[in-house]
């Protein structure tokens, strides 16, 4: 279900151009309770965003989203958002893997307020560059928030070979000085139970086991009410 609520002025990217290896078969198009993973992603996107598009050279999920093609091969999802901040029509990117389907949008959204705000709130265009969601005392470095004039620094990053998401974004704070790190850690959780559903709410599906675990993890969620989101 659609979170209620304006659009917010942000390109909302949905990152599908994994090679699914260990999945087996294309994850994309994988469905999960009855529903591709790529329409999860982008209906969850398109409650918030102004624009949304899917990172990936793939022509058959334009039934979802615009598609825009990624200009390098086995570059990872580093590809995806230069590709992203290439075809970006606001000012602010947003970019959600495909494979995390239960990340509520209600996070989603409430992340990109944080952020927008904290730019405003800096007094000083261009100050705030990226956010990046920081949890269970890790980044989640593939739900990042960047500028749409970072596309000349990731490409020269990218150029010099870096594919690395972790080491991107620590070159970015070391270039910039200012990017933003949401330690929702810190901010979000109130109890140890917390801790754990929010781990399973960023888990990827990888692997056939991990999308049985979390059609579980769902199935169970929904019979009882007694477990809680962390917001």
């Amino acid at each position: 279900m659609s979170t209620a609520g304006p659009l917010l002025p942000i390109h909302g990217f949905v990152l599908a151009g994994g090679k699914s290896t260990r999945m087996g078969v294309d994850k994309a198009l994988l469905h999960f309770r009855g529903q591709p993973l790529v329409e999860i992603a982008v209906k969850k996107v398109r409650g918030f965003c102004a624009e949304v598009s899917i990172c990936g050279n793939r022509d058959d999920l334009a039934a979802y989203a615009p598609v825009v093609r990624e200009l390098r091969l086995d570059a990872g999802p580093a590809a995806g958002m230069e590709a992203g901040l290439a075809n970006a029509r606001q000012e602010w990117c947003m970019f959600l893997p495909v494979d995390v389907p239960l990340v509520p949008e209600e996070l989603l959204r409430r992340w990109v307020l944080q952020t927008i705000s904290a730019a405003e709130e800096s007094g000083s265009a261009g100050s705030l560059m990226a956010s990046s969601l920081y949890t269970n005392g890790g980044s989640e470095s593939a739900f990042v928030i960047l500028r749409r004039e970072l596309l000349p620094w990731l490409r020269e990053e990218l150029e010099r070979g870096e594919r690395r998401l972790h080491m991107l974004w620590n070159r970015l704070r070391a270039d910039f000085g200012h990017a933003e790190y949401l330690r929702m850690d810190a901010a979000w959780f109130v109890s140890e139970r917390d801790r754990e559903v929010l781990e399973r709410l960023f888990s990827n599906l990888n692997t056939p086991q991990d999308l049985s675990e979390a059609d579980a993890w769902e199935a169970s969620k929904i019979r009882s009410s007694r477990i809680g989101m962390p917001y």
